[in-house]
C-alpha cells in the first residue's frame, strides 16, 4: 500500500512539472511551426552571453554567465522504514570567458541550499588552453573530475539517471586541483593528469601527496553506427593526509559507448584496489541502455527518452561496499559485499539537456555476509527538474 502511495506522489510531481513546462507552448503543432519553441529557448539561453566579439585577435572574445540547478523529490522505503524529501541537489553559478581565442577562463561556485550564506565553496576555477587546430588542450586549476569511467566522464549536466552508480560514488573523486591534458590523434584520444592529494573549499595546500591519471580511447563502432572503446587508469600515492581521492591505490575502468539510431548502450567494468586503510578490492559492471522514444513530440525540438541502468558490484572482503549516500543511507547504514540495482526512468528534454524533466525508480539490494548491518533491499522513487546555461 505504501509503495502505491509513493508511486502516486511520483506521478503527480512529474505531471506538475510536465504541465508547467509545456503550458507556455500550447498544443502539438506542425514541425515547421513548433520549431519556434526551440528558437524561443535559444533566445532565452543566449541572454546569458553578455559579450561577444568574433574577432579572434581580440583579447576578449566572450563573457558569459554559467550555472546549473538540479532539484529532485525523492522517496526511499523498504518493508520497515521510509523517508522522503526535496533535494536541491546542485546549485552552481559562475562565469566563463574566452580570451585570445585559445584560452577559456572558468570560475564557478557552489551555492548553499539554505542561501545563508550563499557561497558554499568553489566548484571550478581554471584556465584551459586549446591549440588552434583543436587537437590538443591543457587545463590547470580546480577541475571537476570527469576523466575516468563511463558515468564519471559524463558531466552531471548530461547524465541520464538522477545519480551515478555505487562504485562511482565510492571510487571516484569530485573536484580536484591539478593539471589535465588531452590530445586527439585521428581516431585515438589520449589523456593524462596530475593532481594534488588534498583539496579545500577553494584550492589545495599541496601537502598530501598526489594522484595521477591516464586514459586511452579509440573509435570502435563494433555493432553500432558509432562507438568508442576506453581504458582509464587512476593512481593514488596513498598519502595519509589525502582528502581529495578515495582510499584505493589504483582504479581501472574499461568501457564502451555505442549508438545506433535512437538506441544507445554504455558498458563499464571498473576495478578499485590497493592496500590503503586495508580496504578490500571492489569491482563491478554497469550497463546503461537508453532509447529515444519520441522526437518533436509536443513543442518542437523536444525529446522523450527512456533511460535504464543495471549495476552489479562485489568486494573481495567483508564490508567492502558502502551503502550509497543517496538515498539508501536515509534508512540504512553500514557496508556489504554484494550489491545490485536496477533503474528505469523517463527523461523529457525540452531543450536538450539544458532543460529537462526527469522521473525514475530504482530497486537496490545489498548482501552483507558479516551480518553487521549493511544488508538492505529498498525502492527509491524520484522526480525532478534540471537545467543549465
Amino acid at each position: 500500500m505504501h509503495k502505491l502511495i509513493l508511486t502516486h506522489r511520483l506521478i503527480l510531481a512529474y505531471l506538475l512539472l510536465f504541465c508547467f513546462a509545456t503550458s507556455a507552448f500550447g498544443q502539438p503543432q506542425s514541425s515547421s511551426v513548433s520549431n519556434s519553441a526551440a528558437d524561443r529557448f535559444k533566445s532565452i539561453w543566449d541572454g546569458a552571453r553578455l559579450y561577444q566579439n568574433d574577432d579572434d585577435t581580440a583579447a576578449l572574445q566572450s563573457f558569459s554567465l554559467v550555472g546549473r540547478y538540479h532539484g529532485q523529490y525523492w522517496e526511499v522505503g523498504d518493508d520497515q522504514e521510509d523517508a522522503e524529501g526535496w533535494d536541491d541537489r546542485r546549485m552552481i553559478f559562475g562565469i566563463q570567458s574566452q580570451l585570445f581565442d585559445q584560452y577559456l577562463l572558468d570560475l564557478q561556485m557552489h551555492i548553499s541550499d539554505v542561501f545563508s550564506p550563499k557561497y558554499s565553496g568553489l566548484y571550478t576555477a581554471s584556465i584551459k588552453w586549446t591549440s588552434r587546430e583543436k587537437h590538443f588542450s591543457a587545463n590547470v586549476g580546480r577541475l571537476d573530475y570527469v576523466f575516468t569511467g563511463l558515468e564519471r566522464t559524463t558531466s552531471s549536466k548530461r547524465i541520464v539517471t538522477f545519480e551515478r552508480g555505487l562504485l562511482v560514488g565510492q571510487l571516484m573523486p569530485g573536484e580536484v586541483v591539478g593539471v589535465y591534458a588531452k590530445s586527439q590523434l585521428a581516431a585515438v584520444t589520449l589523456q593524462t593528469g596530475v593532481y594534488s592529494g588534498d583539496i579545500g573549499d577553494e584550492f589545495s595546500d599541496f601537502d598530501a601527496g598526489y594522484a595521477a591519471g591516464a586514459g586511452f580511447a579509440v573509435d570502435m563502432p563494433l555493432a553500432y553506427e558509432k562507438g568508442t572503446l576506453h581504458l582509464d587508469l587512476l593512481y593514488n600515492d596513498g598519502n595519509p593526509l589525502n582528502n581529495a581521492f578515495e582510499a584505493y591505490q589504483q582504479i581501472i575502468s574499461v568501457w564502451h559507448q555505442g549508438k545506433a539510431g535512437a538506441f544507445s548502450l554504455g558498458l563499464d567494468y571498473t576495478f578499485g584496489g590497493g592496500e590503503i586503510n586495508d580496504r578490500p578490492d571492489v569491482y563491478g559492471l554497469t550497463i546503461i541502455p537508453t532509447y529515444d522514444l519520441l522526437q518533436n513530440w509536443l513543442i518542437g525540438g523536444d525529446l522523450l527518452q527512456l533511460a535504464t541502468r543495471y549495476q552489479i558490484a562485489r568486494s573481495d572482503g567483508a564490508n567492502g561496499l558502502d551503502v550509497p549516500r543517496r538515498y539508501d543511507s536515509e534508512i540504512v547504514s553500514g557496508s556489504g559485499d554484494h550489491y545490485q540495482a536496477f533503474y528505469a526512468g523517463l527523461n523529457y528534454l525540452l531543450y536538450g539537456d539544458k532543460l529537462k524533466l526527469m522521473a525514475g525508480v530504482e530497486y537496490s539490494s545489498m548482501k552483507d555476509e558479516s551480518v553487521d548491518g549493511g544488508s538492505f533491499s529498498d525502492w527509491t522513487y524520484l522526480a525532478g527538474l534540471r537545467f543549465y546555461f
